[in-house]
């Protein structure tokens, strides 16, 4: 490999190997260099081709007397050094802030963005200003006056009602949280409500939207679609034949009354994406080349179909803002929504933003044990230096949405936020790019403090050091699973020793549940799907028969206990721990077994598609619910 590549590979922060979970250092190959910088637009197919990349990178950045963009901190001046200039600081609305000549001197600022304008005698620069909030993303103490609160997670889709048709809608979400606030629960989190798009009809997982700033209109409530079927899983086809029709109907009944009224960024290619969609596939990559990007023809292409997509968000948008403010109203933090790590490579998101996403690569895994090739997540990444140029708006805009309607937002795999796996599709190894860490948490912690909201970073898997430490810092709690917390023999530490700036919670939507741990469904699993070989299932069936003793003196319970006192006794503990937040999640307090997804599957297991038992109105007097509710729920609706 030539020391050229390298260079300019380091210089678009590739990086040059990793670690896999072995220890073993992975050399990044010329291909994954080549194919990594090929997807941020760097030539770099040849070795000329290389050579010329490097020594313009080289000239940019040698010519620039100012950095392209600078994180400043609230209230606190700032000088930039500078050859002898003429500056101007000018907010978000175009006001100047400050302006001087010579030196520049920055007052204090409140936290936002600003644009700093400077000429010199023979040249002109911009700086992109993002001033930080003195005390990062809000504490929960800030919201709820006390310093540990707790609520309940779950799977919207999951939710029965008398009239949802087969899939939770928002109506359902307005209900469960009147429900639940009833029983002391302070926040409601459910499944990220991102849209699938109306032409993906084979697509369950929430985790993989077609664009993540606009909503699934699965959960729209409409009128007349009777109640939930008994079947404990969801059959998406059947319900979304009927859903969409439904909408079709409703929207034939309202169209030359109803106006479109929406605060959401970008509506109208959004809804062009979406009429676009119904004529040339969901997959934006395969249309016709002047239709790849938004623009005229895009829409002269969509014609008057987009304004059904456009009505659509703007219905969904207003039943979910509806049960943000019940959910607000009656549980303090109100809803608990989840930000996930991408979009796919030719849904909307990626169509709508063509200057900043990355191209021929897809955000994924480094090899392990399990996939000793990487994975694949088949999520379309932001390329870093693309979304700065663009002053970072998809993520803001998305990250503004979000947390408006929300107490809480947890940020899916905030490991991608330092570094993020790219896999090239083009069958090359896969290497990490860095991102600009610190200007990502400056931009979430100002959206945060904006929308009153505290922020999760899912920070599970191989944490870099002092990741976490920089994270929280800013104000953005841990994600501390219990099952994942352990000794070095296995066994589970005690709750005492969670992390205390952290969400707490038993388990996740890719775990077991309690009742699954307890019973190693888990283990069962993995032996079916052939992961394991028969040794390796015994020796995990022996371990986590050690962590079930483990639990047993943890949580003080009899030989003899079954399944409700065990889950009960699992969350009375786990309150207990030091966590500011404690998330208890419905599929345990309703004693479910399986788990809504295994990961590493798609068909081989029925991902996303379980049902509650229980309807949505009647969560709160439910006997399991009670059961297995813990003490200090019941007692006080907070931890003491």
């Amino acid at each position: 490999m030539s020391e050229t590549l390298r260079a300019l590979a380091n210089a678009y922060g590739i990086h040059p190997g990793f670690h896999d979970l072995g220890g073993q250092y992975r050399t990044a190959a010329p291909e994954t260099l080549r194919a990594l910088l090929a997807a941020m637009d760097v030539p770099a197919g040849t070795e000329a081709e290389v050579a010329d990349s490097l020594a313009a990178f080289t000239a940019a950045q040698d010519a620039r007397h100012l950095p392209q963009e600078t994180v400043l901190d609230e209230g606190t001046p700032c000088t930039l050094p500078c050859p002898p200039c003429e500056w101007v600081l000018l907010d978000e609305t175009d006001t100047v802030k400050a302006e001087g000549k010579g030196i520049i001197a920055l007052p204090p600022l409140p936290f936002g963005y600003y644009h700093l304008d400077v000429r010199g005698s023979d040249w002109r620069e911009e700086v992109f200003v993002l001033c930080r909030p003195a005390r990062g993303a809000p504490l929960v103490s800030e919201l709820i006056g006390a310093p540990r609160g707790w609520g309940v997670v779950g799977a919207l889709y999951g939710l029965r009602s008398d009239d949802n048709g087969g899939v939770g809608s928002f109506a359902d979400l307005a209900t469960a949280a009147q429900q639940l606030g009833q029983v002391g629960a302070q926040f409601l989190g459910i499944n990220p409500i991102h849209a699938i798009g109306w032409t993906a009809r084979h697509i369950t997982s929430p985790y993989s939207p077609t664009h993540r700033g606009f909503l699934n209109i699965d959960h729209i409530a409409l009128p007349g679609m009777g109640p939930t079927p008994e079947a404990e899983l969801i059959d998406y086809d059947a319900f979304r034949s009927r859903h969409n029709a439904a909408l079709e109907a409703r929207f034939a009944q309202v169209e030359d009354s109803a106006p479109i009224t929406s605060t959401q960024h970008g509506l109208e290619d959004f809804a062009t994406f979406e009429a676009l969609s119904e004529r040339y596939g969901d997959d934006s990559r395969t249309w016709p080349a002047d239709l790849r990007r938004p623009g005229a023809k895009a829409r002269a292409a969509a014609g008057p179909r987009a304004r059904f997509h456009a009505w659509a968000q703007a219905e969904a948008e207003r039943q979910l803002d509806q049960a943000a403010r019940t959910a607000q109203e009656t549980m303090g933090l109100g809803l608990y929504l989840d930000l996930a790590v991408g979009p796919r490579p030719g849904g909307a998101e990626p169509w709508m933003n063509p200057d900043t996403i990355a191209r021929g690569v897809s955000i994924g895994a480094p090899p392990d044990h399990l996939n000793p090739e990487g994975q694949s997540w088949n999520l379309a990444a932001h390329a870093p230096r693309q979304l700065a140029a663009a002053r970072y708006r998809p993520l803001r805009q998305m990250l503004s949405d979000l947390m408006r309607r929300a107490g809480l937002v947890r940020i899916d795999h905030a490991l991608g936020l330092t570094r993020s796996f790219w896999q090239p599709e083009d069958g090359s190894p896969g290497g990490y790019i860095t991102q600009p860490f610190e200007s990502l948490l400056a931009v979430i912690a100002i959206e945060a403090r904006r929308a009153h909201c505290v922020v999760i970073g899912e920070d599970l898997g191989l944490v870099p050091d002092g990741f976490r430490e920089t994270m929280n810092a800013a104000g953005l709690l841990s994600y501390a699973v219990w099952q994942y917390e352990t000794h070095e023999d296995g066994t589970l530490l005690p709750p005492e020793a969670l992390r205390p700036f952290a969400l707490s919670c038993f388990g996740t939507h890719d775990t077991p549940s309690i009742a699954g741990f307890w019973h190693g469904t888990d283990i069962a699993w993995w032996h079916a799907m052939g992961w394991q070989s028969g040794e390796e299932t015994r020796r995990r069936h022996d371990q986590r028969a050690d962590q079930r003793h483990g639990l047993r003196g943890l949580c003080a319970l009899p030989p003899d206990a079954r399944q409700p006192q065990i889950t009960a006794a699992i969350h009375n503990r786990l309150m207990q721990s030091p966590s500011c937040l404690t998330a208890l999640q419905l599929d345990d307090l309703f004693g479910q077994v399986e788990a809504q997804n295994l990961p590493g599957t798609i068909d081989e297991h029925p991902n996303w598609q379980r049902r509650l038992p229980c309807s949505s109105d009647a969560l709160a007097t439910a006997p399991d619910l009670r059961d297995t509710l813990p003490d200090s729920a019941l007692t006080h609706g907070q931890i003491d």
